[in-house]
């Protein structure tokens, strides 16, 4: 998934990556296992046209797990959503707009991977 970033908000989403690498990281995790989601990458890309965040995921049920994201009631959850829309301008409620799978390329800056797989951290 591609989105750009609302204007002034890069630091922002920083910050959000780093919340979940770090304060938030125990609670999404569980969150991710529950979905079935065995990947999630986030990054930052410029463009000419300005800053978008670029989002990768692999789960089992991507549809699925992108609905339950979307339409979830736990705080988590909640408060994902809500930021990714606040930090985009947009809402994701349309979820089954959202099930490609994107490759970073090289012009873009990761800023938080997670993955399931053993051993990784």
């Amino acid at each position: 998934m591609s989105n750009p970033i609302a204007p002034g908000k890069v630091e922002a989403w920083r910050r959000f990556c780093q919340e979940l690498a770090g304060a938030r990281r125990q609670t999404y995790e569980a969150t991710r296992r529950r979905l079935g989601i065995t990947r999630e990458r986030l990054a930052l890309v410029e463009t000419p046209f300005g800053s978008a965040a670029i989002t990768a995921i692999d789960a089992r049920d991507l549809g699925q797990a992108l609905g339950q994201i979307m339409t979830s009631d736990l705080p988590f959850d909640r408060w994902y959503r809500e930021t990714i829309q606040e930090l985009q301008g947009v809402n994701q409620a349309s979820y089954d707009l959202l099930s490609e799978r994107p490759h970073l390329s090289q012009d873009q800056e990761l800023l938080f991977e997670w993955t399931s797989e053993p051993g990784s951290s």
